[in-house]
């Protein structure tokens, strides 16, 4: 599956429904957006030319063309995964042994890596990166399970010894958004990227004149529309009931990336602090 065709998996819920009927057109029917006209496509799949046209902004292209040329570069170049992880949906109590579980997490794991990091783009990093090394205050907020991904950025800038706040109390959240100004950042996680929490959180940043930098799941949310800088991840949903998702995986990856690329640009200045605390933890394994 190429990178658009994830786009448009990622986005599907989102979409009107006259616009769902293009997407729907395209995934069944790729050869045929190399063939046609817009609006032999339009008539063919069923709806509008407008319809179209709204499709392709939703996914950030300017029209058919821009679609085309992506589409048919990432074809052309082999941009497709071949043989995927194979993921069977299933409920919790429809597991029929260990290692049928074991199966499918194992594989929902990896295609989350897999498909995150191709929506990888080195532009937003690259800006998420400045904003950070240059900021006076980072606030970190996160809800749900990305607070596991928010904890970890979190002790990853401590280290560097950067002023970092992050905890999981909503008043403490919206007690130190509050705090912020022009010079400050906030990194929000999120997954879904439009709970209440998250929304209210965006509300007050932007307000104080502070930027966003999100991690969050691909697709048209409150808190992808409201960030400066969107680090993009995708997953697959394992088990919506027993809370089991691979969301997680992916974020961490961006972590990571984002704290070694902050600590690779800013090394001149942080670099006795990472000295600090490699010879602070040596000492206490001696």
């Amino acid at each position: 599956m190429t990178i658009v065709e994830t786009k448009i998996k990622s986005l599907y819920p989102t979409l009107a429904k006259s616009e769902q009927k293009a997407a729907d057109y395209c995934l069944k029917h790729r050869d045929d957006i190399f063939n046609f006209p817009l609006s032999e496509l339009a008539k063919r799949s069923g709806t509008s030319e407008g319809a179209w046209m709204r499709f392709f902004k939703s996914l950030d292209y300017s029209g058919l063309k821009e679609f085309k040329k992506e589409l048919y570069t990432e074809v052309k170049d082999g941009g497709e995964n071949k043989t995927p992880p194979k993921i069977v949906f299933k409920e919790v109590e429809e597991y029929t042994s260990i290692q049928s579980i074991a199966d499918n997490i194992f594989a929902t794991s990896v295609q989350a890596i897999q498909t995150t990091y191709r929506l990888f783009d080195e532009g937003s990093f690259n800006d998420a990166v400045t904003r950070i090394v240059e900021a006076n205050q980072i606030n970190i907020y996160a809800v749900g399970t990305s607070t596991i991904a928010a904890g970890d950025l979190f002790c990853k800038f401590q280290k560097l010894s950067y002023h970092v706040t992050y905890n999981t109390d909503t008043h403490m959240s919206i007690m130190t958004a509050s705090q912020m100004n022009e010079k400050d950042v906030a990194i929000i996680i999120s997954d879904n990227g439009r709970s209440p929490e998250i929304v209210e959180l965006c509300n007050l940043v932007r307000s104080k004149g502070a930027e966003i930098i999100a991690i969050t799941k691909l697709g048209n949310t409150p808190l992808s529309q409201m960030a400066k800088d969107v680090l993009f991840t995708t997953s697959p949903e394992i088990d919506k009931k027993s809370g089991v998702t691979s969301s997680r995986f992916a974020q961490l990856a961006l972590v990571d990336i984002l704290y070694t690329a902050v600590a690779n640009r800013d090394y001149d200045n942080i670099k006795g602090y990472l000295q600090a605390s490699y010879d602070a933890f040596k000492s206490r394994n001696k």
